[in-house]
């Protein structure tokens, strides 16, 4: 992929999509929180429950965007098994990657950050979607890593609230409704804008020019 990219195009590229889709986004957001709020306080052994059904809402969030955006490129839209298997594989080499002191894991991130929606719109298997994410990439890491590390500061923040709290007040602090709900905002708002991100960036980068008012958004 020979075209380069700016952090304003990047960026701006998730800000006209979400934008465009707010209500929607902003209900899942809602949904997510007020969900994993109420497992927090009633049944912390349930949240994996919810962390499935947060992956088919993925899926069928990044199967609607594409079809609003018109990137589907292929007879039929990819498959929930195929999106699944990306995600298991890619979701471990990042947790990896994080672990080999972070930097590795954000690297991982911008190379495969238009998996999903390789998967979705061109009904691509596993391993072609992460080669066609990865070869992408190759020459704009350093502004996608930075746009990922911008809309992962809510994360960042409400991680960083999360271990301040627990270490100066103790566990029950930690499973205190308001602290909860503040902290399970924060946390969905980065995951579910990584998803919006995924897609802006396939736009962007392999589904040619697209109306997405970048100039109005970064004038």
């Amino acid at each position: 992929m020979d075209r380069k990219l700016s952090f304003n195009e990047v960026i701006g590229a998730f800000f006209a999509l979400i934008l465009n889709d707010l209500p929607i986004m902003l209900l899942i957001i809602a949904g997510a929180t007020a969900a994993a709020t109420i497992i927090d306080v009633t049944a912390p052994s349930a949240g994996n429950i919810l962390n499935i059904l947060m992956l088919v809402v993925q899926y069928y969030l990044i199967r609607h965007l594409v079809d609003q955006q018109g990137l589907r490129s292929a007879d039929r839209l990819g498959g929930f098994g195929s999106f699944f298997v990306v995600g298991l594989i890619t979701g471990l080499a990042v947790l990896l990657g994080f672990v080999l002191l972070i930097v590795p894991g954000i690297y991982l991130m911008a190379r495969w950050s238009m998996v999903d929606a390789a998967v979705v719109a061109e009904n691509r298997g596993f391993s072609d979607a992460m080669r066609r994410s990865w070869d992408a990439t190759a020459d704009n890491v350093l502004p996608i890593g930075l746009a990922i590390l911008t809309i992962s500061l809510p994360m960042i923040v409400g991680f960083a609230m999360m271990f301040t709290i627990g270490a100066s007040e103790g566990e029950e602090a930690i499973n205190g409704l308001g602290l909860s709900i503040v902290v399970n905002l924060l946390l969905y708002a980065s995951q579910i804008s990584i998803w919006y991100f995924g897609v802006a960036l396939y736009q962007l980068l392999l589904a040619g020019p697209a109306e997405t008012q970048l100039n109005e958004v970064f004038s």
